[in-house]
C-alpha cells in the first residue's frame, strides 16, 4: 500500500490539551483509495507522524509523508492530480489574497463576520511552513500570539498549493458536520469548523516548499474549536 499526496490535521483544544486527527490518504494496489484516520494528544502526535514517516521511506516508489489543517478530502483521480500539477500559477501575494477571499466568502454563507488579515500571524505561518518544510513532518505548532494559543490549519500536497484549493479542501469537511450535534467535536470537521468560526475574527496564511512537498499553514486568533462552544461558533449555511 503506498501514500497518496495529502495528509492533514486538525486541532481541538480541552483541558489544556491538543487533540489532532491526523489523516492520510492511501491507495492500495488495485489503484483503489481511501483514508485512515486516528485521534492523538499532543505529542504523540509527533511520534505517529514520525514513525508513520520512517514507515514510507522504507517502501519503494513513495511520496515522503507531508502535513495538511488540517483534510485529506482531496480524492481526485490521478489524471485530476496531474491537471491540478500543472494548472498553478500564483505568487505568494495572490496565495493569501485568494486564501483570505476564499474564507471570507464562506464565513459569509454561514451569517458570521469576515476574517481581517493579520501580517504578523502571517509570518508566524510562515515559519512555521518553513519547520515542515525543512523537517517534511505533520506537526502542530504551540505559537501563541497576545499569550494565547493560535488556531492552525495545515496542508501538504507535491503540486503547489493556491488559496482557493487549500481553503477549499479544508472547508469540504462540512459535508460530514451534524448541526444537530453541535455540543460536542466530530471528528474529521476540524478544519471546516476552524474556518467559519464565529469568535476568529484574524487569521495569517503562509505555505513553503519541502524536498518533495509543498505545505501551507494557516493561523487563527482567536484560535476556535473549544469543546463546549461548538454551538455558539459554527452556524448552518443561512
Amino acid at each position: 500500500m503506498s501514500s497518496n499526496d495529502s495528509a492533514a490535521s486538525a486541532r481541538t483544544i480541552t483541558d489544556n490539551r491538543a487533540h489532532y486527527k491526523i489523516t492520510r490518504t492511501v491507495t492500495d494496489p488495485n489503484g483503489k483509495t481511501h483514508t485512515e484516520t486516528v485521534d492523538v494528544l499532543d505529542d504523540d502526535a509527533v511520534k505517529l507522524m514520525r514513525d508513520l514517516h520512517l514507515q514510507d521511506n522504507n517502501q519503494t516508489d513513495v511520496s515522503r509523508f507531508g502535513c495538511f489543517p488540517l483534510t485529506s478530502s482531496t480524492k481526485a483521480s490521478q489524471s485530476s492530480t496531474a491537471t491540478k500539477r500543472s494548472m498553478v500559477t500564483q505568487d505568494n501575494k495572490e496565495f493569501i489574497r485568494e486564501a483570505l477571499q476564499v474564507h471570507n466568502e464562506l464565513r459569509q454563507k454561514h451569517n458570521v463576520e469576515p476574517l481581517r488579515l493579520n501580517n504578523d500571524l502571517s509570518n508566524l505561518a510562515q515559519e512555521w511552513a518553513n519547520y515542515l518544510a525543512s523537517t517534511g513532518s505533520l506537526k502542530h505548532s504551540k505559537t501563541k500570539y497576545h499569550n494565547m494559543h493560535v488556531g492552525e490549519n495545515l496542508r501538504s500536497q507535491s503540486w503547489p498549493i493556491t488559496g482557493k484549493e487549500m481553503t477549499e479542501s479544508w472547508y469540504d469537511e462540512c459535508n460530514k458536520y451534524d448541526y444537530r450535534n453541535r455540543q460536542s467535536y466530530q471528528p474529521g470537521t476540524g478544519h471546516f469548523t476552524q474556518i467559519i468560526w464565529k469568535d476568529s475574527r484574524e487569521v495569517g496564511f503562509a505555505r513553503a516548499h519541502g524536498e518533495s512537498m509543498n505545505f501551507a499553514v494557516a493561523m487563527y486568533y482567536p484560535a476556535g474549536n473549544f469543546l463546549g462552544e461548538f454551538d455558539k461558533n459554527v452556524f448552518p449555511l443561512r
